[in-house]
């Protein structure tokens, strides 16, 4: 058996990623441990720092046996990113375009994207792609009978 990789520290950034790491590889740790719901979320804080762990201490530590993950995740992000960051975001996403970057470059982009704002419809996802890719590539994707209002995601 493999023994479960704990996630990187996470210091509180209001950077996405590391948030979403963290979230994913903490996740992953403690479910492929084992470890019992009303453990999870202790087991978790000896990989917090900065005002991540100040959060934990403060509002989590005093109760933290019934404290559930995506309840913790939830409150975390809510603490450690402005209360604009989502809308900031979602401006940010109005205002994508793919520009010099490749289709994958962009994509990625998006998705980060789409992950931080909410967007989990895929219609939705396919419409902003389609009306963020460069002119040409639109061009190409109507010449293979695509469509922005029929194609999944993953044929665009």
């Amino acid at each position: 058996l493999l023994k479960p990789e704990p996630p990187e520290k996470y210091n509180g950034s209001a950077s996405v990623r590391d948030f979403m790491k963290f979230v994913t590889d903490g996740t992953s740790y403690v479910r492929d441990g084992r470890v019992a719901k009303k453990y999870r979320v202790s087991k978790l804080a000896r990989y917090l720092t900065g005002i991540a762990h100040d959060f934990y201490i403060s509002k989590v530590a005093d109760d933290v046996r019934n404290w559930r993950l995506k309840q913790f995740f939830t409150a975390l992000y809510n603490h450690c990113f402005p209360l604009t960051y989502r809308m900031d975001q979602r401006a940010k996403l109005d205002n994508c375009r793919q520009g010099e970057r490749t289709v994958r470059q962009h994509i990625t982009s998006l998705s980060e994207l789409f992950n931080t704002v909410g967007i989990t419809d895929e219609r939705d996802r396919v419409i902003r792609l389609w009306r963020s890719l460069n002119s040409r590539i639109q061009q190409e994707l109507w010449k293979e009978k695509l469509t922005p209002e029929t194609s999944s995601y993953d044929e665009v």
